[in-house]
């Protein structure tokens, strides 16, 4: 549904700068292709993001140097709407941020490139690349900023998750502990009462009114213990099952295909919150392989050490690609975040043979942990919020500095003072007039008449961009390369 409605957002531009009537209109076919450019980007940004934003921007670039000189509207907001969404959604699903921002620097020096080598204006390329930053750069940083905020999020559920597991555990071995003791203690004591009241039931020295009060005495003690074990029965009822071992883990996979083989002792003797926490890393690393690197074989090392169990699953690359791998890397954080929470190390990341390797590092019982995963997850997101606040700010104000700069430098190199225009004479060659080395680049539609053969010039009348009269310009005509006229063009500030 987001892509749909990206999608929609995205091709308003195209449409309209399809149906209208102003000169830098595009044809129904350029139409068609840069929709069809969405329709394959936009799905295309959840799988391979970086690609998917690459590919707008080219889109872009063509679109925007295709429509420069015609309009300059339609050239940046032709694909604006689904550049900016592509790189949101190309920020929100990439797993790291390097190569994206890599993308966004090669996206920004071709533009400003291309615009020089097409267009010749050092204003089109600050234009252009000013754009690029706007509708690429910061909705990236914005996306990687979700990113990190979705997943602090979630990292919160799955600690909620986690917590509601711990206290059932803790809530199971209570009742275990509460059903052996009422078994050893109660049972115990009502064992030897019934022997006790046995006793006086063959007593010869009571009366039989006294002996068949101790016969009814013993059958209700018996009775109670026998209550007594159904309610330990119950209570024991909610003990966990056993935990599959890791041999049955790996067996389970073999039969589904996978070349995995298993070294090591075994865990031997651990708390079952560790065995259950070694199951759970050794089942979601087999299923990342399976996914990640399906046809890669797979080997897994369990074993003693000497502060506890150390797990180690390494898959080799993949022998052929999946066509479609779901998930986004929260598998990993869930795992460190369960090893996190017994007191163990948890690492996972490319291996030296080129495929990926999950480690675990077990106390040989759960303890606290003193850095939890959630606050660093939350130093996360602080980090790449400010990123983005940064990123944002210092593109805003590189986009200020430029344009001033511009506009100093454009000032400054196509300045024909007043003094030096009135000593230009018509007649004279141009090779002996001392002119700025730079026209005006915003040279406005001329008012005054043409004088027929020739081609005039426009040079500004004051070095200060932010003069009054800075719009007032000096026009020459030059005809074979000879001066055939001078104005002044008075321009409304």
């Amino acid at each position: 549904m987001r892509v749909v409605i990206v999608w929609v957002l995205g091709a308003l531009p195209v449409v309209w700068a399809a149906i209208t009537s102003r000169p830098g209109r595009i044809t129904p076919w350029e139409a068609v292709a840069y929709l069809a450019v969405l329709a394959v980007a936009l799905p295309l940004a959840g799988r391979r993001p970086v690609t998917a934003l690459v590919v707008t921007a080219v889109a872009w670039q063509v679109g925007f140097f295709a429509s420069a000189r015609g309009d300059s509207t339609i050239a940046v907001g032709l694909l604006a709407g689904g550049l900016v969404g592509v790189a949101f959604l190309a920020g929100r699903h990439a797993r790291t941020g390097e190569r994206g921002v890599v993308a966004l620097v090669l996206i920004g020096t071709s533009t400003a490139t291309a615009a020089l080598v097409l267009t010749g204006a050092v204003d089109t390329a600050l234009a252009a690349t000013s754009a690029v930053a706007v509708l690429a750069a910061v909705p990236w940083a914005v996306g990687r900023y979700r990113r990190q905020y979705t997943a602090m999020v979630r990292g919160g559920w799955e600690r909620a998750e986690q917590l509601e597991r711990d206290a059932e555990h803790v809530r199971v071995r209570e009742r275990a502990r509460l059903a052996a003791e009422m078994h050893d203690l109660v049972g115990h004591e009502l064992a030897q009462a019934a022997l006790l009241v046995g006793a006086l039931e063959v007593a010869p020295a009571l009366a039989p009114e006294h002996r068949e009060a101790a016969r009814a005495a013993r059958s209700a003690v018996t009775s109670a213990a026998e209550r007594l074990a159904d309610v330990v029965s119950l209570l024991r009822t909610a003990e966990r099952e056993p935990v599959e071992s890791a041999a049955d883990v790996v067996a389970r996979a073999r039969r589904s295909g996978l070349r995995v083989e298993l070294t090591g002792d075994g865990p031997g003797d651990v708390d079952p919150v560790i065995a259950q926490t070694v199951h759970r890393v050794l089942t979601e690393a087999i299923t990342n392989a399976i996914k990640h690197a399906p046809g890669a074989p797979v080997s897994v090392d369990l074993g003693r050490v000497e502060d506890g169990v150390e797990l180690r699953v390494v898959s080799g690359p993949g022998r052929r690609t999946p066509d479609d791998v779901p998930g986004s890397g929260q598998g990993l954080l869930g795992l460190a975040e369960r090893v996190a929470l017994v007191g163990g190390r948890f690492t996972a990341g490319p291996d030296e043979g080129g495929g990926f390797a999950v480690t675990a590092r077990l106390p040989g019982r759960a303890v606290a942990t003193a850095v939890p995963h959630r606050h660093r997850v939350e130093q996360q997101v602080r980090r790449s919020a400010r990123r983005a606040v940064l990123l944002t700010s210092a593109i805003a104000a590189g986009i200020v500095v430029a344009v001033l700069g511009y506009l100093v430098f454009d000032a400054a190199t196509s300045t024909l003072d007043a003094t030096a225009f009135q000593r230009l004479e018509p007649g004279r060659h141009e090779s002996e007039l001392d002119l700025p080395r730079r026209v005006r680049v915003d040279a406005p539609d001329d008012p005054l008449p043409v004088p027929g053969g020739a081609t005039c010039r426009y040079y500004s009348t004051h070095i200060n961009p932010f003069d009054g009269r800075r719009l007032d310009l000096h026009r020459l005509c030059f005809r074979d390369g000879v001066l055939v006229d001078k104005a002044l063009l008075r321009r409304d500030p």
